[in-house]
C-alpha cells in the first residue's frame, strides 16, 4: 500500500466529521466515502480493512473527542489515562469500518457483482450490531448527519434511522462504482448504479416532503398542550456539592415561577435536577410539592432514587411526576445506563474500572420501560444516553406514550460538539414514532421538537431560561414503532446470506 491510500482513507473520515454537528456539512455523508472506498479497490481482504479502520478511527476521534475532557475533568483521571480510553473506544468503534471494508474487498474477489448490492446492507448489519453489542453505542450513525435535512430523514417512520444510512451508502458506493468503472471501461457501464440511487433518494425526498406536509395539516385540526422546559444552567463541579443544594432549588423554583403567565399544562425540569433524595422528608421536598400545588401544574423533574433489597440499597437515576394536590403521580426509573458513567462495567473481575467513575455514581438500572400519565395523555420519559437507542424509545410508544419526553444533563459535555450531536438522535427519535418531544437540558440545549423532526424551539447551551413549547398527542402508530428494526434485520438476514453464498460457491468451485 502507498501513502496515498492511508491519506484518502483518511480524508474520508475526515469528510465525515464535517457531515455532523456542530459543521453540519450534511451533503457531504453523501459523497465522504469514496475516497477510502477507492484506496481499498483491488486491495487484498487484510489491506482493505486496515484502510477501514484508518477511515473508522480518524472519523470515531475527531467526532468523540470530547470523550478525553469528560474523562479528565468529570472522571478526575491524568491526561494520558483519558487520552487511553478514547483510543481504546475510538478504535473499537473504527473496527466496525475495518470489518465493512474485510467483507466487501472479500465478496469482491470471489464473484462478479457489484458492490452496490452488498454494500449498503453491510454497513446498516454492523450499524445495528454497533448499537447492541457491549451494552451498545450507536452514537454518529451514517444516517444522523441528515437530522436537519428534514425530506431526507422522514423515511425512519418505516426504516428507522438505519435506512438514511442505507441511502447514504448506497449514493456514495455508486458514486464510487461510477468513477472506477469510468476508469476501466467508460461510463455507460455504471451509469444504471448511478440513476438507481438518484431514483431512490428522488423517491426518499418526495415521500419526506410528502410526509411533513400530511403532517402540517394534521395539526391544525388537534388541540395541543403547553408545556415549559425550564433550564437551569447549574455547574457540574457544584452541582452534588450540599452547600449548594439551597440554591439549586432556589433557581428551579423561580424560573417556574416565571412560567405563570403562560399557564402551561406541564412544567418540566432536567436530569437530576433535585440533587437528593426527593423519596426522602426534607424541606426541599415540601417545597417543590408546595411549588407544584401553588402553581396548579404537575411537575416533571430528575432525582436520584433508592429501593432497599434486603439489606441493601439499590439507587436509580430516576423521574418523578408529581401533581398539585402534591401527590406523586408516577416515577421512571433510567433502564439503560452510561458504562463508567452510571456504573462500572465488569468491577468484580476488573476492580479498576469502579475507580474510573469515581463520585459520578453507582446506580442500577430499572426494571423496565414504564409511561407516565397525566389527565390528557401518557408520556415516555427518556432520561439522558436513553434517548439515543431506537428500540428503547419505540418500546416506550408500543406501550401507549403519546408524547416523549427527554431529560438530560449535557453539562458533562462541556463547550463541545457532544450536545449538538446528542440533539440530533433526540430528533430522529420523534420522526421515528411521530411522536413529539420536550427536551429539557440543565445546561442546554433544551427544546420542542415536532413529530416531523422539527425543532420548534430551543436554547443555547450554557444559559439559564424558560422556553415553551405545543405538544400534539401522537394518536397513531408508524411502521417503526408498530415493528421495530425490521428492515435492520432483514439487511442483516441478506448480508449473512450473500456471504455464505458466496462462501458457498467457492468450495463448490474448488470441488
Amino acid at each position: 500500500m502507498k501513502f496515498k491510500d492511508f491519506f484518502l482513507a483518511a480524508l474520508s473520515g475526515f469528510l465525515l466529521i464535517l457531515a455532523f454537528p456542530t459543521f453540519d456539512l450534511e451533503v457531504l455523508a453523501w459523497v465522504a466515502f469514496v475516497p477510502w472506498l477507492w484506496a481499498g479497490r483491488k486491495k487484498s481482504p487484510p489491506q482493505a480493512a486496515f484502510l477501514g479502520f484508518v477511515a473508522g478511527f480518524t472519523f470515531f476521534t475527531g467526532l468523540l473527542y470530547w470523550v478525553y475532557g469528560v474523562l479528565t475533568e468529570y472522571g478526575h483521571l491524568p491526561g494520558p489515562v483519558s487520552l487511553f480510553f478514547l483510543i481504546v473506544l475510538t478504535a473499537y468503534l473504527a473496527l466496525y469500518f475495518s470489518s465493512f471494508s474485510f467483507f466487501l474487498s472479500w465478496a469482491a474477489s470471489k464473484i462478479d457483482l457489484p458492490e452496490t448490492l452488498l454494500a449498503p446492507p453491510l454497513w446498516v448489519s454492523l450499524e445495528y450490531l454497533r448499537g447492541i453489542l457491549f451494552s451498545g453505542f450507536p452514537w454518529g450513525l451514517l444516517g444522523y448527519s441528515q437530522f436537519l435535512t428534514l425530506p431526507m430523514v422522514q423515511i425512519s417512520d418505516i426504516t428507522g434511522i438505519y435506512g438514511v444510512s442505507f441511502v447514504a451508502m448506497l449514493v456514495n458506493v455508486s458514486l464510487y462504482r461510477f468513477a472506477a468503472t469510468f476508469m476501466e471501461r467508460g461510463w455507460k457501464p455504471a451509469l444504471k448504479e448511478v440513476l438507481a440511487a438518484g431514483i431512490i433518494v428522488t423517491l426518499m425526498g418526495f415521500y419526506g416532503h410528502w410526509r411533513l406536509i400530511n403532517l402540517a395539516e394534521k395539526t391544525q385540526t388537534e388541540t395541543p398542550f403547553r408545556v415549559a422546559l425550564i433550564q437551569g444552567n447549574i455547574r457540574q463541579e457544584i452541582k452534588w456539592e450540599p452547600q449548594f443544594q439551597e440554591e439549586t432549588i432556589r433557581i428551579y423554583s423561580e424560573l417556574t415561577t416565571q412560567t405563570s403567565w403562560q399557564r402551561p399544562d406541564l412544567i418540566i425540569w432536567p436530569e437530576t435536577a433535585t440533587p437528593f433524595f426527593f423519596q426522602t422528608a426534607n424541606p426541599w421536598r415540601s417545597r417543590i410539592l408546595e411549588l407544584s400545588h401553588k402553581m396548579g401544574v404537575p411537575i416533571l423533574f430528575g432525582a436520584p432514587a433508592f429501593d432497599r433489597e434486603g439489606s441493601r440499597l439499590n439507587y436509580f437515576n430516576s423521574a418523578f411526576l408529581i401533581s398539585p394536590e402534591k401527590k406523586i403521580l408516577g416515577r421512571y426509573d433510567k433502564v439503560h445506563l452510561v458504562p463508567f458513567g452510571e456504573y462500572a462495567p465488569l468491577s468484580g473481575l476488573l476492580g479498576f474500572t469502579r475507580d474510573i467513575i469515581g463520585a459520578i455514581g453507582d446506580f442500577t438500572p430499572g426494571k423496565g420501560v414504564q409511561n407516565l400519565a397525566l389527565p390528557w395523555g401518557q408520556f415516555g420519559v427518556l432520561i439522558c444516553y436513553e434517548a439515543i437507542f431506537p428500540d428503547l424509545t419505540r418500546q416506550f410508544v408500543e406501550q401507549g406514550a403519546q408524547f416523549l419526553v427527554n431529560i438530560t444533563n449535557d453539562a458533562w459535555f462541556g463547550r463541545t460538539a457532544a450536545p449538538y450531536q446528542h440533539l440530533s438522535m433526540a430528533v430522529v427519535r420523534a420522526v421515528e414514532n411521530r411522536t413529539p418531544m420536550a427536551r429539557a437540558a440543565n445546561t442546554g440545549i433544551s427544546a420542542i421538537i415536532d413529530s416531523g423532526g422539527r425543532v420548534i424551539v430551543a436554547t443555547d447551551i450554557f444559559t439559564r431560561e424558560v422556553i415553551f413549547g405545543n405538544i400534539y398527542l401522537k394518536e397513531w402508530r408508524t411502521f417503526y414503532a408498530e415493528f421495530g428494526d425490521l428492515f435492520s434485520y432483514v439487511c442483516l438476514g441478506f448480508t449473512i446470506s450473500y456471504l455464505i453464498f458466496i462462501r458457498y460457491k467457492r468450495v463448490y468451485h474448488v470441488e
